[in-house]
């Protein structure tokens, strides 16, 4: 019966960006390392920062620059 309970606690946690340790998934920093919003995926980041500056990109030559 515990690996169930394993399973569901496994759900709730995500390592860490830098140190890598398990950590809640709600967490704004990690109690390991200190690291701020140590969920954040910097590849997820990029994209979302090259879309925003596309979107922008395309807005000035709509616009007529």
């Amino acid at each position: 019966m515990q690996s169930g309970t394993s399973e569901h606690d496994s759900q709730k946690l995500k390592p860490c960006r830098y140190c890598k340790t398990p950590i809640e998934k709600g967490l704004k920093r990690c109690p390991v390392c200190g690291t701020l919003t140590p969920h954040s995926d910097a590849k997820t980041t990029t994209i979302w920062i090259a879309v925003i500056l596309l979107v922008v990109y395309l807005y000035t030559l709509i616009r007529g620059g």
